[in-house]
């Protein structure tokens, strides 16, 4: 397995997307890895995202990104599942459903996709892959689904991270929360995808950069 050095191991966070890029900071947390931008990597020819799954795709990026920059790189994929819509919402295009529309609309318009669903028509949860590469080859790759949820009957505007639009839809009936408005010990309660992915992926960091378990 190539190794990387604890003291001075850079590794780029493969995305531009403000939200990714401050959940994958904390996911890697307390690692000696210094992150690195994808701003400062130039590339010859895009990134395409053309798999059927969040898994295929964030090993597709992870290989993108650490080719790119000939350097250790981490990406993920993922989206928001509606069980009841099979066939008519799909998680892949999450972001991209709503893309003609600012942010700030996009709660509204899956609301009004979902006028007629109820009960547990409205369940939803999501999957979220991470994929870790070094110079276009993939070192190791996870899924994690979060808890299930279900898609509010209307949108939180005062939803604290609006740049994660799904924030302002995804509820938990039975405390009456909002999946961005959960404080940390709701988080525990109701663990996400992150939480989920945590464990693992630090442990193959421990292991990838020679470190001592915690």
């Amino acid at each position: 397995m190539i190794r990387g050095n604890p003291d001075s191991t850079n590794i780029l966070l493969g995305t531009n997307n403000s939200e990714k890029i401050k959940e994958l900071s904390l996911l890697l947390g307390g690692l000696p890895l210094k992150f690195e931008s994808v701003k400062d990597v130039k590339t010859d020819v895009p990134l395409v995202e053309s798999a059927h799954t969040h898994y295929e795709n964030a090993c597709l990026k992870a290989r993108y990104w650490s080719a790119a920059s000939n350097s250790l790189a981490i990406a993920s994929d993922g989206g928001l599942v509606i069980p009841s819509m099979f066939g008519i919402w799909n998680s892949l295009y999450t972001n991209r459903t709503f893309v003609d529309l600012e942010v700030a609309k996009r709660p509204g318009a899956l609301l009004e996709f979902m006028d007629r669903h109820e009960g547990l028509d409205r369940k939803a949860f999501w999957l979220e892959a991470v994929a870790v590469a070094v110079n276009g080859v993939l070192l190791s790759a996870w899924v994690a689904r979060s808890i299930t949820g279900a898609i509010a009957f209307q949108v939180n505007e005062r939803n604290p991270r609006p740049e994660f639009w799904v924030n302002g839809i995804w509820y938990f009936p039975d405390i009456g929360k909002y999946y961005g408005s959960l404080d940390v010990g709701e988080g525990r309660l109701y663990p996400d995808h992150w939480a989920v992915l945590e464990s693992p992926i630090k442990s193959f960091f421990q292991s990838y950069l020679g470190l001592k378990p915690d």
